[in-house]
């Protein structure tokens, strides 16, 4: 496929936008079909491009306005190759900036345009003073990806990417980056799991966007000799956006490696009376050359060499490919080698490297070539041409074996191509080798690290220092199983449909926009996104809305929806009084539903006041009837975990089973049953019934695959028992789709226990970035964010600022255990005492709340009440945290000793 520099953000730019009436306008016509929707006489970008110049002509001081346009002829350029729309995109920004000079949104469109124009230098420098102005705006951090990818910087693309999907998990601009390099680095099919997630993310009426996507995978099936695979995917985008050079061009592709050079002939004489990009001329001199044309191709590449070398007609792609063309003749060979500097100049991309090597070779410098060559492989990149040119340069310096091997390579990447067919004769024979052919390349440290971050099938932190994923796969299977092997097919989340459902939401409330039900339909679709992805920015979106529906109507009966969801939201964002207020409005509309009683619960629990939760929790359903199996599983669901903080966890496990079976009955979507079964697997793993709590966990994940927390418990579960391999993948995985500081913090203690010091600061670095991120996160994360700085001995005045914070606001049992921790940890031990004592006041079988407790007794001198409570910690569960298990276990040694010692004394 063509060059994917800055063309491929422009997608995430435009189909990721944030705002109510943005995406109500989008969608607005969501549920036309398919095909009538791609057979409109007007492009997307057309369409945008006229939408944003009506907007202009209607109100010329709009300065968004100028921003869309812009980016509408940088989205007309990828549907066409034609430059002349980067000129376009430069004169709207030019009167955008007129405007508003500083505008943060005009600033970073131009960081755009300079990728487009091959500015890759400057861009990554604009970019890095956007970032550092606005540290939040995850495409700030594509184009600064996209410049490193361009100038040969992997790891800190990589680096980069990671950011944009821990600060938005499966955001497509981020998705599609980790595509990129998930290409660069060799995994075919992990690029296409990434390209297959950002397809399932994009709105269904961005047909060409859609298709683009669609053709990037046939692009990559075709570089893999996946030719049929190909030839289907590009059916499905040509039903989609009719017509689009892009798929007559991958086409094109697929029958010159099907030996059908004459309907080569005709795809890409087509594509030519579309495309504006000299490379389809190129792929057509060649393909005149397939169909022993000899006559037309010379014209063709006549043309294509006229069309290359204008400064104002030239592509990146069609750069790359002349100086391949000049490099093919000796007479012109020193032209492909000044153009080749020229290149290399600017850019430092595997292609850009091959295309230098291959000019180098041409003009005999074969030392040089194979220094150039030998950084594209480096980087770990399967590309049939560039073994195949490797193979070549290395028969130059007689490097027989190496020469073998590249040629061997080039075979095995894609056998249909002709660059494999080169290789065979290279290599002495006409047909692909046995088993005997190697079956891997080389890869480069950059690639293994790569590939173990956040391109390991979309996980966000590397694996422990050398370990590939064969030996992980080695381990596995010769090692004594202790916990169910997790299906691959249930680490990666699936779409659940509440994106279909906001789509639907949106395009109701653009249709009855004094609709206060369509408003109330579309927060509660957001709250549940929230859920599933933990994207706090849907809280957010999930507010605006339900605020419009109450704006609307906020008191008769049908505003009962919108309050109870409000009031969840603010549960969600910690905002626990306002939840209460917010519950008990819907409850005095007198409706008759008793569900917001669960929230009054709710609210009450988090602020410790466990005997009003009860009471609140038991008015779900009525004494005299029989309940619903939804009210059944909401109240048996919430009374469960005040058995369990009662010390009654059996009775909790119990309750939780049969809010389990109720929540089948229920039809509860499948976020919120899984979420059922990951509290039976905490209560299980509480009560030290790992084998249970596995098989709890891992039905959270065959019910809602990815689910992030029954991931990273998942990963504890194994991390605790031993089995580090496996709990990294785990919490990579789980911090892939939602980074929670405490997943992340404990991934960290993981790679510390493994011996990884460099990585577990990495993670720790991150759990400070995320949970300082922004005011909801300060406000979710206050405790987790205390105790991770208590257990690692950092920042303790900070830690204990941030408890007493966390104490403003909710007085449960974890919060003053939390408290307890900091205070222990600043020396303030009596203090430290008294707030355990509030945390252990109603017996919770905690072994962690029992480890604190234990260890704040022994720095006072408790011996014996020290003893008892680590005792009854290891008796709880012997494997309740990954390093305070062992802590608990010597300290507790230790006491036995010192009591032993004192008793033969006496």
């Amino acid at each position: 496929m063509k060059s994917q520099h800055a063309i491929l953000i422009i997608l995430g730019v435009l189909v990721s936008g944030s705002g109510l009436a943005q995406h109500a306008t989008l969608l607005a016509d969501q549920d036309r079909p398919f095909s009538q929707a791609s057979v409109q006489e007007d492009t997307p970008a057309q369409r945008s491009i006229s939408a944003s110049q009506l907007q202009i002509r209607t109100d010329p001081n709009k300065v968004q306005a100028y921003n869309e346009l812009a980016l509408a002829f940088l989205r007309r350029t990828r549907e066409t190759s034609d430059p002349k729309y980067l000129e376009d995109a430069d004169a709207a920004l030019a009167q955008g900036l007129k405007l508003a000079p500083e505008d943060f949104q005009l600033q970073r469109t131009q960081v755009a345009l300079m990728l487009s124009r091959h500015q890759f230098a400057q861009a990554r420098e604009r970019a890095t003073v956007l970032h550092h102005r606005t540290p939040d705006d995850v495409m700030t951090y594509g184009y600064i990806a996209e410049a490193d990818i361009a100038l040969g910087n992997y790891p800190e693309a990589e680096e980069n990417a990671q950011w944009m999907l821990n600060m938005r998990p499966n955001n497509i601009p981020g998705l599609l980056i980790g595509a990129e390099l998930r290409t660069l680095y060799g995994d075919a099919q992990g690029a296409i799991e990434f390209l297959n997630l950002a397809y399932s993310e994009t709105s269904p009426t961005e047909v060409e966007d859609l298709a683009w996507i669609l053709n990037w995978i046939a692009s990559i099936q075709i570089e893999s000799g996946q030719l049929d695979a190909a030839a289907q995917t590009l059916e499905q985008a040509e039903q989609l956006f009719p017509h689009y050079p892009h798929t007559m061009e991958n086409l094109a592709r697929v029958r010159m490696g099907q030996n059908r050079a004459r309907d080569v002939v005709l795809l890409l004489m087509e594509a030519k009376s579309i495309d504006s990009d000299p490379h389809v001329l190129y792929e057509l001199a060649r393909a005149h050359e397939a169909a022993g044309q000899p006559k037309e191709a010379r014209a063709m590449y006549a043309e294509f060499e006229k069309l290359a070398s204008a400064p104002e007609k030239t592509t990146d792609q069609s750069r790359l490919d002349l100086i391949l063309m000049y490099a093919g003749s000796p007479a012109s060979a020193p032209n492909a080698l000044k153009l080749a500097l020229q290149e290399i100049a600017e850019r430092h991309d595997v292609w850009t490297l091959d295309a230098y090597a291959w000019s180098l070779y041409a003009n005999a410098k074969f030392q040089d070539a194979d220094a150039a060559v030998q950084k594209a492989i480096a980087v770990g990149v399967q590309s049939v041409q560039i073994f195949d040119h490797a193979g070549h340069i290395a028969q130059k310096l007689n490097h027989t074996a190496d020469a073998s091997k590249y040629f061997m390579l080039s075979i095995q990447s894609n056998p249909s191509s002709e660059h494999a067919s080169d290789a065979r004769k290279s290599v002495g024979f006409a047909t692909v080798a046995d088993d005997r052919e190697p079956k891997a390349s080389p890869v480069a440290p950059e690639a293994a690290a790569l590939q173990a971050t956040v391109l390991d099938g979309g996980s966000t932190a590397p694996h422990a220092p050398n370990r590939t994923a064969m030996a992980v796969a080695v381990e596995r299977s010769t090692a004594v199983p202790v916990f169910a092997p997790v299906p691959v097919a249930l680490l990666t989340p699936r779409p659940t449909g509440t994106d279909r459902l906001i789509h639907s939401a949106q395009a109701a409330v653009a249709r009855h926009p004094a609709d206060a039900k369509a408003y109330a339909g579309l927060g509660a679709a957001y709250f549940q996104r929230a859920r599933e992805t933990g994207d706090v920015s849907d809280y957010q979106l999930a507010e605006q809305s339900l605020t419009r529906s109450l704006d609307l109507v906020s008191a008769d009966f049908s505003a009962d929806a919108a309050l109870g969801t409000t009031a969840e939201v603010c549960m969600g964002e910690h905002r626990f009084a306002d939840a209460l207020t917010y519950a008990q409005r819907a409850l005095s509309l007198g409706s008759g539903d008793v569900s917001p009683f669960a929230i009054v619960g709710d609210a009450y629990a988090d602020m410790g006041e466990y005997d009003n939760a009860g009471t609140a929790y038991r008015r779900l359903t009525a004494s005299d009837t029989t309940p619903s199996p939804r009210a059944a599983y909401a109240r048996d669901s919430r009374i469960s975990y005040l058995r369990f903080i009662s010390g009654d966890t059996a009775g909790a496990i119990s309750l939780m089973k049969a809010a389990v079976t109720e929540g089948v009955e229920a039809q509860l979507p499948s976020e919120n049953l899984a979420w059922l079964y990951y509290e039976l697997g905490e209560y299980e793993t509480q009560a030290g019934d790992s084998a249970s709590a596995d098989a709890a966990y891992l039905s959270a994940l065959n019910i809602h695959p990815g689910d992030y927390r029954a991931l990273a418990a998942l990963g504890k579960l194994r991390a605790n028992n031993g089995r580090y391999a496996e709990a990294i993948v785990l919490y990579q995985k789980a911090i892939a789709v939602v980074p929670m500081p405490i997943f992340v913090a404990e991934l960290g203690d993981l790679y510390a226990k493994s011996g990884n010091q460099a990585e577990a600061k990495k993670q720790y670095a991150l759990v400070e970035y995320i949970g300082l991120l922004g005011h909801i996160n300060q406000v979710l994360h206050n405790r987790d964010l205390a105790l991770f700085y208590a257990d690692h001995d950092m920042k303790l005045a900070q830690a204990l600022d941030l408890a007493q914070k966390e104490l403003e606001v909710r007085h449960d049992v974890y919060t003053w255990d939390a408290l307890a921790w900091a205070l222990y940890k600043n020396g303030k031990l009596a203090e430290a005492a008294k707030a355990s004592e509030k945390a252990m006041r109603f017996g919770t079988r905690d072994s962690i709340l029992l480890f604190h407790a234990g260890m704040i007794a022994e720095r006072l001198g408790q011996r014996e009440q020290a003893q008892n409570e680590l005792k009854e910690a290891l008796q709880i569960n012997p494997h309740f945290h990954l390093i305070y298990a062992n802590a608990a276990q010597q300290r507790l040694t230790a006491l036995e000793a010192q009591s032993e010692s004192k008793e033969g004394a006496e």
